[in-house]
């Protein structure tokens, strides 16, 4: 049975992501077999010619540090962030298109189910030449068990990938990645897939390693300068944990006449009003992002949304109390998503309720909206059906009354925009259905680590949605090593795997639709909203993008206009 590991939550993406300031004047072409990005230029001056400063500089700051720089290990969005400026994947996303990175073009062979990637001559920071097996013994090392990664199933779609990394098969050479030369990348998937290209240039583990530094390093591979290495167009100069991230033009990048920034410094400061003060003081050019209340101050803020889901959780193991459905549905159907999203949430924030983003595309049209599935939940909640489910599930658990409950555990990050959204909807719960809910307010590791070990009732996660529109309901199948809620419905699993299996997209589309309304009657976990992002930035920065799925601000071609 395949063992899904799907993407884990972009966990930072629920405190706030970010936009660039202005989009540059040309976009790099679109990724095919045929074509090289080498030519286009993202970094010129636009509108009224302004030339660029002597000093090319960006300092932005944001509330959290990334967490490792383990291409095989990295899971969270300040981590990917960093990632994408220090390292080049085979193609990369970049400013709302695949664009080639370290291969200069691919081929598409087999009916779609061979992809040969042919590199360009490239260079590690060092000077070390970047070789096609720099990239196989990347992907085979995290699809390795031994490696404990949890974005394995990023990989489903190559052939043996998922035998390799459940341990059916101990031998890697049967995994469909082989470098046949220096230059020459073959992958071999299962079956053609509509998504695969983007999904590898979005996704945030599709990085080369060398393998002498992980060997060298060991499990301390990427927990520092010293111990990381890599082939992108900036070079991780200082990394103050906690503090502060400098990162410097690498002059060994292939591309490097179209990088005009000389040093980016990201601070990491946790206190929302001490990054306003710098940025007013102009010790900053960019917050990563702001408050809403915050944004009464900045009327000229920008906004961004679209790449992740909040959804809540619940842990629904047999011997837990939201192993009751009825009670989850109670929680569920009482919360007022539209009054929480207008007075806390970033504007751009949109309500959710189906689990598929309806940005995910397949030839331009919304996958969403061909195949439709709801919670059936109005954006306010439904009080009368929250309340009739909660005297079901009272009856179940033989209880005279909400107050005979058992305190429901929720777990929050330390983080004013989750404290806030755990408050509203303790408040609602309490008001609407009298139900007693604690909220246990823990650090970013800790809360992770509940989460993880299912040390909670509740959860606000968030995660991103992929291009792919299984993703996150992959998560869910019985045994994934992403189901947080320790949910084991064998239905639901069969349809899952039934529509990866499928070789008919519209066939598999339409298994998948039957998945995802089965999901949400059984609610496990409930989709909340879609987050936007508020962030101010100084109007001499130009060119900054933000990047979907990679959780990044892509910075790589911004420049700094004279001011």
């Amino acid at each position: 049975m395949k063992k899904i590991v799907s993407l884990l939550m972009m966990i930072f993406l629920m405190i706030g992501l970010f936009t660039g300031c202005t989009a540059s004047s040309e976009e790099k072409p679109a990724a095919t077999s045929e074509v090289d990005n080498g030519a286009s230029s993202s970094n010129e001056v636009v509108d009224d010619g302004t030339p660029l400063a002597a000093l090319q500089e960006f300092t932005f700051a944001a509330a959290n540090d990334m967490m490792t720089l383990d291409v095989s290990k990295m899971n969270d969005e300040m981590s990917a962030l960093i990632m994408y400026a220090a390292n080049e994947p085979l193609v990369r996303y970049y400013n709302g298109a695949v664009t080639m990175g370290l291969a200069e073009n691919y081929e598409v062979l087999d009916e779609g189910t061979k992809l040969v990637f042919h590199l360009r001559d490239v260079k590690w920071s060092d000077g070390e030449p970047v070789t096609a097996g720099d990239f196989e013994y990347a992907f085979k090392r995290l699809l390795n068990p031994e490696t404990g990664s949890s974005q394995c199933d990023t990989f489903d779609r190559i052939a043996g990938a998922i035998a390799y990394y459940s341990g059916e098969n101990s031998d890697a050479d049967s995994v469909g990645i082989k470098a046949t030369d220096d230059h020459t990348l073959e992958m071999t998937l299962t079956q053609a897939d509509p998504f695969f290209i983007e999904h590898i240039a979005q996704g945030i583990n599709f990085y080369p390693l060398r393998q002498d530094y992980v060997e060298k390093y060991a499990e301390g591979y990427g927990s520092s300068v010293e111990s990381f290495i890599g082939c992108g167009p900036f070079v991780l100069t200082e990394w103050v944990q906690g503090a502060s991230i400098t990162l410097e033009k690498n002059a060994n990048y292939w591309d490097a006449d179209k990088i005009k920034l000389t040093k980016v410094t990201e601070l990491i400061v946790g206190d929302e009003n001490t990054r306003v003060g710098m940025y007013d003081l102009g010790d900053v050019d960019e917050l990563y992002n702001i408050s809403k209340t915050l944004t009464l101050n900045y009327p000229d803020y920008g906004t961004k949304s679209g790449g992740t889901l909040q959804h809540l959780v619940y842990k629904s193991s047999d011997d837990a109390l939201l192993a009751n459905k009825n009670l989850r549905l109670a929680l569920s159907y009482s919360i007022d998503r539209q009054a929480i999203v207008s007075a806390l949430s970033a504007p751009g924030t949109e309500v959710a309720d189906r689990m598929m983003d309806p940005t995910n595309t397949l030839n331009g049209e919304s996958i969403a909206e061909k195949y439709p599935a709801s919670t059936g939940i109005p954006a306010n909640g439904d009080i009368e059906k929250a309340k009739a489910y909660l005297s079901d599930a009272l009856a179940e658990l033989n209880l005279g009354s909400a107050s005979e409950l058992p305190a429901i555990n929720y777990v929050c990050l330390d983080s004013a925009s989750h404290k806030a959204y755990a408050e509203a909807l303790q408040a609602r719960w309490a008001d609407t259905l009298g139900v007693n809910v604690e909220i246990n307010i823990m650090p970013v590791p800790q809360a992770i680590g509940a989460l993880l070990s299912g040390q909670f009732d509740i959860f606000l996660n968030g995660m991103g949605t992929g291009v792919n529109p299984d993703e996150l309901l992959s998560s869910y199948t019985v045994d994934g090593a992403n189901n947080y809620a320790k949910w084991n419905n064998q239905a639901y699993t069969d349809l899952i795997e039934a529509q990866f299996n499928e070789t008919d997209i519209d066939k598999r589309l339409a298994t998948l639709q039957k998945a995802e309304q089965l999901f949400l009657d059984e609610s496990p976990a409930t989709p909340l909203w879609l987050p936007g992002t508020a962030y101010i930035c100084k109007d001499y920065v130009q060119g900054l993008t933000y990047g979907r799925q990679t959780g990044s601000i892509e910075f790589i071609y911004a420049s700094i206009l004279e001011h």
